[in-house]
């Protein structure tokens, strides 16, 4: 990757977190230089995850630019699971990061055909931007997206959170994408304020450029549900 054309750090650097990391000091989190992160919602079309509400506004009130993520089952109706995930998450602010899909169990896609696949997680993610007005992300691995997805190219229109453990520079990153919007670089990350392991992540710009990634969509006139 190019050296970034003006001083300053090439990545930002961001967690994301589950009820796994109970509770998280969100202040000492800010305080160590994380400037994003992402936090589980949903899962399936029933589980709320225990501490998103918590985490959602504890997360804001310390600076972070904050998302939100939900975990998809492929036998489950899609339905269901994006309006639980909609029902769950409060409306975006501007700066709010977009609606993450996350995707990964590959076991549970086998009984899925193959040409049926993208199919699923495209019908998920529209209806979620139907919805909020922004295009959302996938997380996956490289090896998902070759593997069980066989490299779909409808899915090439939303940026992509590549999750893949090495000391290189920068992800590997599979077709049909030819650049990562976010890498999660590691699931054994120390952090101040964060009492387990938790993951590491980076995202490929400025805060800027972050920030805008919810800016532009976000209606000019929608208002702040509580959480």
């Amino acid at each position: 990757m190019n050296p970034p054309s003006a001083p300053g750090p090439a990545f930002l650097n961001g967690i994301d977190v589950s009820h796994f990391q109970q509770a998280v000091d969100w202040t000492a989190v800010a305080r160590a230089g994380i400037q994003f992160c992402f936090i589980k919602a949903t899962e399936g079309a029933s589980h709320v995850d225990a501490r998103f509400a918590s985490n959602w506004r504890a997360a804001a009130e310390a600076g972070l630019v904050r998302g939100a993520y939900h975990f998809f089952h492929p036998a489950i109706s899609v339905t269901a699971q994006a309006d639980l995930f909609l029902r769950t998450v409060p409306r975006l602010e501007p700066g709010d990061l977009p609606p993450v899909l996350d995707l990964e169990a590959p076991e549970a896609w086998q009984s899925v055909p193959v040409l049926q696949r993208a199919q699923l997680i495209l019908n998920w993610l529209r209806a979620v931007e139907d919805h909020s007005r922004l295009t959302p992300m996938l997380y996956l691995s490289p090896a998902f997206m070759t593997d069980v997805l066989h490299n779909a190219s409808a899915l090439e229109q939303y940026p992509v959170w590549l999750a893949q453990y090495t000391t290189d520079l920068a992800p590997d990153v599979p077709k049909p994408w030819t650049k990562w919007t976010f890498w999660q670089h590691t699931r054994q990350g120390s952090m101040p304020g964060v009492l387990s392991h938790v993951d590491l992540n980076r995202f490929n710009g400025t805060l800027d450029e972050l920030k805008a990634l919810g800016r532009a969509s976000v209606p000019a006139t929608s208002e702040t549900s509580p959480a």
